[in-house]
């Protein structure tokens, strides 16, 4: 009997246990149920829209520019030298010195030159005295007319002896041939110049060009009187091409171009500058701001707008300089693209576009290449 009640006792436990189970499991399920409901309608409510602005894709036109690097010099200069090896007397300029055509820079001694004048000129006047002797006695038949010519002859012999002497005598006084300023001085007075020694330099600073070396792939698209930029010193001029060399330097296999400064530019000579060259010119093509750009691996996406989703667009790009490049498939005039809030985006995302900037277009921001 008393068995009986230990058992009636156990049952009754594994009874309540499992009520209680049961109703816990209910409660559970009760409210997993209402979670799961609860997170579905928080998800309906809490779609993200992202805020962007977009931009409308045009046509425009694409120039690519090279810059390459060289000094400025004077497009008139001149050397002084002298043609026979003389003391030097005098230098009448030192460097810096302005000078004028004509003007006499150094002055070489003339005290032998002077005695060969002298004596030249006794000899061509004895000559002319002695000729004219002979042609009066040839008239009386005195004398042949050959001795008469011989006489003319020496006579001529004389003449060309004392030009040449007078004219060595006023390459004694070397001279500017043109206006300009003095670059070099390299004689001092009491010195011997000798013949072909560069004594002085002048250089004419209002006709400056600079000579600038230019590679092998863009010396073709570099044609004789076509605008070049020429920056120094934070400043732009406008310079023409001049001259274009067909033959590169040995060792550095670049082509020496040279490019006509405008007059009184202030350039200096010796002073170094970037030229800059508009090498190649495209027209209707889609520019785009390079920042836009999406690089994933090895491919380039933006992305378009297209109506209220974000789609992204995988495009090729071409040159590009100045925070723009040059878009050569993907995009076409009349895609909105999203030129901002796009690296929070993904494919399909909600989007809403600013008033203020959904229609502005690429081509507002075109620059040249």
């Amino acid at each position: 009997m008393i068995k009986f009640f230990k058992r009636i006792r156990i049952l009754l436990w594994v009874l309540a246990l499992v009520g209680v189970g049961f109703m816990v499991s209910t409660q559970v399920r009760a409210k997993l149920a209402q979670a799961e409901s609860n997170l579905r309608s928080l998800e309906t409510e809490t779609v993200t829209v992202y805020p962007v602005e977009t931009e409308t894709v045009k046509t425009t036109d694409w120039q690519t520019w090279r810059s390459y690097y060289g000094q400025a010099k004077s497009a008139h200069t001149q050397n002084i030298t002298t043609y026979e090896r003389e003391i030097v007397r005098s230098v009448n300029v030192d460097v810096g010195s302005p000078v004028r055509a004509g003007q006499t820079l150094i002055t070489l001694q003339v005290a032998a030159r002077g005695a060969q004048v002298q004596s030249g000129k006794t000899a061509y006047d004895e000559a002319v005295l002695n000729y004219n002797r002979l042609k009066q006695l040839n008239a009386k038949g005195g004398i042949s007319k050959s001795e008469v010519d011989a006489a003319y002859s020496r006579m001529k012999t004389a003449e060309a002896a004392l030009k040449s002497t007078q004219s060595s005598l006023q390459r004694t006084s070397l001279k500017a041939s043109i206006n300009g300023i003095v670059a070099a001085r390299n004689v001092e007075p009491g010195e011997i110049a000798e013949a072909g020694k560069v004594l002085l330099s002048i250089v004419d600073p209002k006709t400056m060009e600079a000579e600038l070396m230019v590679s092998k792939k863009d010396i073709m698209k570099i044609k004789a009187g076509a605008s070049a930029e020429l920056r120094v010193d934070g400043q732009t001029h406008t310079g023409w091409v001049k001259r274009i060399s067909p033959e590169a330097q040995s060792g550095s296999g670049l082509y020496p171009v040279v490019v006509g400064l405008p007059e009184n530019s202030g350039i200096l000579p010796g002073t170094y500058l970037e030229g800059r060259f508009m090498v190649s010119s495209q027209q209707n093509v889609v520019v785009i701001p390079s920042n836009v750009v999406i690089y994933r691996g090895n491919t380039q996406s933006v992305y378009i707008a297209d109506g209220s989703k974000a789609r992204l667009t995988a495009i090729t790009t071409g040159e590009g300089r100045d925070g723009k490049v040059v878009v050569t498939s993907g995009l076409k005039p009349g895609d909105k693209l999203i030129t901002s809030g796009n690296r929070v985006l993904y494919d399909g995302a909600e989007i809403t576009r600013s008033k203020s900037l959904a229609g502005r277009s690429t081509a507002d921001n075109s620059d040249e290449g």
